[in-house]
């Protein structure tokens, strides 16, 4: 969607600077190198963005600023900020009734590229800093979130690492959708990108009291927006693999532990995946065992040798420990490939059931953080019995999302 007038021009670093240090207390608690970034990316961010008003609305240089601080806020430990799907910010006095919706709104972010703002609302939300309510705060966060739905370019690790916060919420927002007690607002409980962006109010608002209450879901805010907030003092950038290394340090290793469950390939459906290649390997068998010139013999040997190769790599036995999933593919110890992956950097797990090109079996599609980049393991698993919903609970319960795509 494309609006005829708007306003996109630069703000002066120091004009932004003398308006956050008056009215935005994030920004008044952060020290003086933070601050000089904020101040950068706001420059740019404003610079970017078209604004349009509505209604009448005075658009000065304040409402620029203020609603993009707000935006800055929530991507402050983010790579990538700038929201590139959102080209407008269309800003309306007060409360509106929307031209898509008919309904009356203090906010919307919308797919099509701009998001709208009630600007008596926005002020609500700065004005009193301890309320959890935060306009701005709850409809940049959306914007964070569909910005890569809409597959803009958007922060690497957020967009990879979302699934895993979605399933480390889902205890506080079954809460919340069940009624149980819970420190978040009930409009959290509509669906799970309203619980997203509640959080990121409470987050930032009330850090100590979400701290207490819910310690987990706290730590995996932290890692997703790679910030430590503060209401008495400057926030943290740059948290997150200090808390991912020190999730990782508590656990211990494989050898020390006994496995929760263990999915053993069967032998014989995994010669049997081989497909036609078992008819050669078996040509090869037969070879040997008839011919005794050398040629024959040396080439039925290597496919022979490649063969148990091929069996070697599609044998996998997958082990789930309390503290960590650990693969091995190769049934030849030498030949053996190992993977280990931490709970908690372990996002995803797809399981796919049926017949495959590759055979018969299970296939095990693992998202996980190797430290630097979000990395893809497949595992072929034959074994003949798989405990689908033992493996769901377990994985849930340590906050992996687990997909059965069809």
């Amino acid at each position: 969607m494309e609006f005829s007038k708007y306003i996109q021009s630069p703000i002066h670093p120091l004009e932004i600077h003398k308006e956050l240090e008056h009215s935005y207390l994030y920004y008044q608690n952060l020290n003086p190198i933070l601050k000089q970034r904020f101040v950068e990316r706001s420059a740019f961010f404003i610079a970017q963005k078209k604004f349009v008003a509505r209604q009448g609305l005075d658009l000065t240089n304040r409402i620029r600023i203020i609603i993009s601080a707000c935006a800055i806020q929530v991507t402050f430990g983010l790579d990538s900020y700038t929201l590139d799907n959102f080209e407008y910010v269309v800003i309306y006095p007060d409360i509106y009734e929307s031209p898509l919706t008919h309904q009356m709104h203090r906010g919307e972010t919308n797919l099509n590229g701009f998001i709208c703002l009630s600007w008596k609302h926005i002020l609500v939300g700065i004005e009193n800093p301890s309320d959890n309510y935060n306009l701005g705060l709850h409809e940049w966060t959306h914007a964070l979130r569909f910005n890569s739905i809409n597959y803009e370019e958007t922060d690497y690790f957020f967009d990879g690492y979302i699934n895993k916060w979605v399933a480390g919420a889902m205890f506080e927002f079954a809460n919340l959708k069940n009624g149980k007690q819970s420190i978040f607002r009930r409009y959290g409980a509509s669906n799970i990108h309203e619980f997203l962006s509640v959080c990121t109010e409470h987050f930032f608002e009330s850090p100590d009291e979400f701290k207490l209450n819910a310690p987990d879901l706290f730590d995996q805010m932290c890692i997703l927006f790679n910030q430590l907030p503060s209401k008495v003092g400057s926030a943290r950038i740059g948290v997150r693999n200090t808390l991912l290394k020190t999730n990782a340090a508590t656990t211990v290793s494989v050898a020390e532990q006994i496995p929760v469950l263990v999915l053993e390939a069967s032998f014989l459906r995994t010669i049997t995946n081989m497909g036609m290649g078992l008819l050669y390997f078996s040509f090869s068998i037969v070879l040997l065992i008839i011919q005794f010139n050398l040629i024959t013999s040396l080439v039925a040997l290597l496919v022979v040798f490649g063969g148990i190769l091929l069996m070697n790599y599609k044998y996998f036995t997958i082990k789930f420990y309390d503290n960590k999933l650990y693969i091995q593919s190769g049934f030849i110890e030498s030949f053996a490939n190992k993977l280990s992956i931490d709970y908690q950097s372990l996002i995803k797990m797809e399981i796919f059931d049926g017949n495959f090109d590759t055979g018969f079996g299970t296939v095990f599609q693992l998202n996980y953080y190797d430290g630097n980049y979000f990395s893809k393991r497949v595992a072929y698993c034959s074994s003949i019995d798989i405990p689908y919903d033992k493996i769901k609970t377990l994985l849930q319960q340590k906050k992996v999302a687990v997909l059965f795509p069809s």
